[in-house]
C-alpha cells in the first residue's frame, strides 16, 4: 500500500520539466508516481489544492549546533520548509550527540570549522596539521571544512593552503571570507577568489554579506562580486534573503571578540566597545538571540540589554546590515548562459531566526523577479547537484520523497516531508531524529555510533561547474 498521496498540488520540478497540477504517491521513503488522478490505496493523504509542491528545500548555509546557539535549530528549519541543510561550522560532535534531543527529522551535511584553540593548535597550522584536521573531519562524519575568516581571520597564505589541501583530499571547503589583511567585505571577497584561482573548488559563503557598502557603495560591490563569480566558475556560492546577519556579541577587554561585530558597530555608527554594543542593543540596532523553549528569538531594548549583561555578554546576536539591493541582485543575477551566478539560496540561519527562503523567496516570485521553476532551482536543485545527492532536488520516480509544499499566498511553508515522513504540517512539528549526509570516509564512524546517515557522491567540482539552466 502507498504510504502517502499528495493530491492536487501544482508540481514544480525543474529537472523533470514538470509544471502542472498532479498527485504524488510516496512509498518506503521514495516517490513512486507523479501523475494526475492517482487512484491507488494509501495510508494517508495530504490535500495540496491551491498549493505549490517543489523538491525539498536545501538550505546551503545554516548553523545547527547547540554550543554557540541553542538546541532548536532543526525545529526552526523544519518549520521553514527545509528538508536538507549544510551546517557551516559544526562542531560535528555537538551535532551528532544532540540528535536524540534536538532532531526534527531533517538531513544535515556538516562542515567542521577551522579555528585556533578549538580545532587547530594555532592560527598558522603546518600543512601536516591542516591535512590531519581535514582528514579527521571527514572520518568523523563531516563532508569538509569551513574557514571562519570574517570572525577569526588567518593569514592569507594559510587560508590558501587549506584550499589546496582540501583539493588534494577532495574535501568540501567553504570560506566566510576575510584574512588578517582584509576584512569580511568586497576586498576579502577579491582575496578569496584569487586564492581559488580558476581551478580549485571553493564555496564562498553568503556572497551578499560582502556587499554592504563598507568599501564603496552596495551596487558597485555586488556588481563586482557577480562579475568575479562569472569569471571563476569553479567557485560555488550562496546568498541569503534576510536583512539580518549573525555574529557573536561577546566583549573581551572592552572590544568585541568577533571582527564581524566590530564591522557592524562601525557601519551603524556605534563605538567599537562595550558601551557601543550596549547602545546598539538598547536602540534595537542589534538583537540578542534567546531560547524561548521551542525556537530562537531576538531580544532588543532594555530586555535585550538585561539578558546580554546577565550572561556576561556571552551571547549571539544579529544586526540588520544586509542591504536590499545586494540581496536582490545576488538572488536573481544570471550568467551569460542563463544559469544563476549565485548558485543557491541560503539563510545562515537555523539557530538564528532568519529562515526566510520561503517567505522572502516567494516574494521574489510575486514581484516577477523569478519564476517558480527558477525558485525551485535555487531553493533545491542546485544544492542537491553540488552536494552530490542525485536522489534529491527533484521529484522523479525513485527519488527520495523529500518534498516541500508551499502556500504562495501566505508566503509560508505548508508542509515539510523528508524521506516520506511528514515532519511539519501547517506549523505543527512531528519529526524526530536526524540523517547525516556524509561521504564514504565518514560512513564507518556513523554506522558504529548507530547514527542514521546517507552517502553522498564524491565531490565533483567539474560537475558543479556544469550549472543547470532553468
Amino acid at each position: 500500500m502507498i504510504d502517502i498521496i499528495i493530491r492536487n498540488g501544482l508540481v514544480v520540478d525543474p529537472l523533470n520539466n514538470i509544471n502542472a497540477v498532479k498527485d504524488i504517491a510516496v512509498e518506503d521513503g521514495k516517490i513512486q508516481e507523479v501523475k494526475e488522478g492517482i487512484s491507488l490505496s494509501c495510508a494517508s493523504e495530504i490535500d495540496a489544492s491551491g498549493k505549490i509542491i517543489i523538491p525539498g528545500i536545501i538550505d546551503m548555509h545554516t548553523h545547527m549546533r547547540t554550543v554557540l546557539g541553542h538546541p532548536h535549530a532543526q525545529r526552526m528549519i523544519a518549520l521553514a520548509g527545509v528538508c536538507t541543510t549544510l551546517d557551516m561550522a559544526g562542531p560535528t560532535e555537538d551535532i551528532l550527540s544532540s540528535i536524540p534531543t534536538s532532531g526534527s527529522g531533517v538531513n544535515i551535511a556538516i562542515l567542521e570549522a577551522a579555528r585556533e584553540g578549538f580545532t587547530l593548535k594555532s592560527s598558522r597550522p603546518s600543512v601536516t596539521e591542516q591535512r590531519s584536521f581535514i582528514e579527521k573531519s571527514l572520518t568523523s562524519g563531516a563532508i569538509g571544512i569551513k574557514l571562519l575568516g570574517g570572525h577569526f581571520p588567518m593569514d592569507l597564505d594559510i587560508s590558501e593552503s587549506f584550499i589546496e589541501e582540501s583539493a588534494r583530499l577532495n574535501s568540501w571547503v567553504a570560506w566566510h571570507v576575510g584574512s588578517t589583511s582584509h576584512g569580511s567585505n568586497i576586498e576579502g571577497f577579491r582575496e578569496a577568489v584569487s586564492c581559488a584561482g580558476t581551478d580549485k573548488f571553493l564555496h564562498i559563503a553568503h556572497v551578499n554579506s560582502y556587499c554592504r557598502g563598507q568599501i564603496s557603495n552596495e551596487l558597485d560591490e555586488v556588481t563586482e562580486a557577480m562579475a568575479l563569480l562569472i569569471q571563476h566558475p569553479n567557485i560555488f556560492s550562496e546568498s541569503y534573503l534576510s536583512p539580518l546577519n549573525g555574529t557573536r556579541v561577546i566583549i573581551k577587554d572592552n572590544v568585541p571578540l568577533s571582527k564581524v561585530t566590530s564591522t557592524c558597530l562601525k557601519k551603524l555608527g556605534y563605538s567599537n566597545d562595550y558601551l557601543g554594543m550596549k547602545n546598539a542593543i538598547l536602540e534595537s540596532a542589534a538583537g540578542i538571540l534567546v531560547d524561548d523553549g521551542k525556537i530562537g528569538k531576538l531580544l532588543s531594548g532594555r530586555e535585550g540589554v538585561a539578558y546580554w549583561e546577565s550572561n556576561n555578554t556571552m551571547c549571539t546576536g544579529s544586526f540588520a546590515v544586509n542591504p536590499a539591493v545586494s540581496r536582490f541582485i545576488a538572488a536573481t543575477a544570471k550568467r551569460p548562459d542563463g544559469s544563476f551566478v549565485v548558485d543557491s539560496f541560503s539563510t545562515d540561519g537555523g539557530c538564528y531566526p532568519r529562515n526566510v527562503i520561503v517567505e522572502n523567496g516567494l516574494l521574489l516570485v510575486k514581484f516577477g523577479a523569478m519564476s517558480l521553476k527558477e525558485y525551485a532551482v535555487k531553493a533545491s536543485l542546485n544544492g542537491a547537484r553540488a552536494l552530490g545527492l542525485s536522489t534529491k532536488g527533484h521529484l522523479g520516480e525513485g527519488a527520495d520523497a523529500d518534498i516541500t509544499i508551499l502556500d504562495l499566498q501566505k508566503e509560508r511553508a505548508f508542509a515539510t516531508i523528508v524521506g516520506g515522513r511528514v515532519i511539519m504540517l501547517e506549523g505543527n512539528l512531528f519529526g524526530k531524529g536526524t540523517t547525516i549526509i556524509c561521504d564514504e570516509r565518514g560512513e564507518a564512524t556513523l554506522r558504529k555510533r548507530g547514527i542514521k546517515y546517507q552517502l553522498k557522491n564524491p565531490l565533483n567540482p567539474s560537475q558543479i561547474q556544469k550549472r543547470f539552466i532553468p
